[in-house]
């Protein structure tokens, strides 16, 4: 049994969900599900139907909307409504949830404020969490500290990569210019029997080679240590900020879309 969390009717309550072998109710498939019915999910799981309503749409045709506890899904032939996809997201008022990072890669001011902090890093300054904050969200009590947070999501780091190897390679520098530029300083280095650089030289051949035994690297050469960079600068202004933000409540939000 799973005890889940969630807002309805403008309030945050908890609801139970069974699976079919534990239920301590008679439950039927969501499809035929009515308000106040226990229903089966696809994935067999019961949870409480708490509405079924009928829309028209531009065409007019009329479809049904099943909503339980713990999803909610249109009435088709083909529909299912699984329970655990919810769960893993911890989103159970969309029809196809996806966890607030994703939702929020697709949207323009997380875009600009991508754009603005790599723009920054690449003319090598320190990126201005408050311009970078006001551009993600002016909003906010604390723009600086709910755009670090951001940030820090695997999803968004992975965005401020692909943006910055975009950048990279509209100003020449690309996978070729890196190598050629290794092999340059190697050739300085036993110019100068400077032994040690010679080493670490061949110690980052031997990364890009996967050379390691029992380890296999999988960084494209471009990103040159960025992503630790970033988590790094973003770690470091943080720890500044900690006095400053012991009352603030600056999260992301995790919007519920209303079905």
């Amino acid at each position: 049994m799973d005890k889940i969390s969630r807002r309805m009717g403008g309030k945050v309550r908890e609801y139970l969900v069974y699976t079919v072998e534990e239920a301590p109710f008679e439950a039927i498939y969501w499809k035929q599900a009515d308000n106040g019915d226990w229903a089966k999910t696809d994935d067999g799981y019961v949870a409480e139907c708490v509405s079924r309503k009928e829309y028209t749409d531009a065409k007019g045709r009329v479809k049904t909307l099943v909503k339980l506890t713990c999803g909610v899904q249109w009435v088709t032939n083909t529909s299912t409504l699984l329970y655990e996809p919810n769960k893993e997201a911890n989103i159970y008022s969309m029809v196809k949830p996806k966890p607030w990072q994703e939702r929020e890669a697709k949207k323009s001011r997380t875009k600009n404020a991508v754009s603005s902090y790599v723009t920054q890093v690449v003319n090598g300054q320190k990126p201005d969490w408050e311009q970078i904050g006001k551009i993600y969200r002016p909003d906010q009590k604390n723009p600086p500290a709910t755009v670090r947070r951001l940030f820090k999501q695997e999803v968004i780091r992975n965005m401020i990569e692909e943006k910055l190897k975009e950048v990279l390679i509209s100003k020449g520098i690309d996978k070729g210019f890196v190598l050629d530029t290794m092999l340059n300083a190697i050739e300085i280095a036993r110019e100068k029997q400077d032994v040690s650089n010679i080493l670490r030289a061949a110690e980052n051949f031997i990364d890009l080679l996967e050379m390691r035994p029992n380890k296999k690297i999988t960084t494209d050469t471009l990103q040159i240590d960025m992503t630790n960079q970033i988590i790094d600068q973003i770690e470091t202004e943080e720890k500044k900020l900690v006095a400053s933000r012991k009352t603030e409540s600056t999260d992301v939000p995790h919007d519920e879309v209303p079905v």
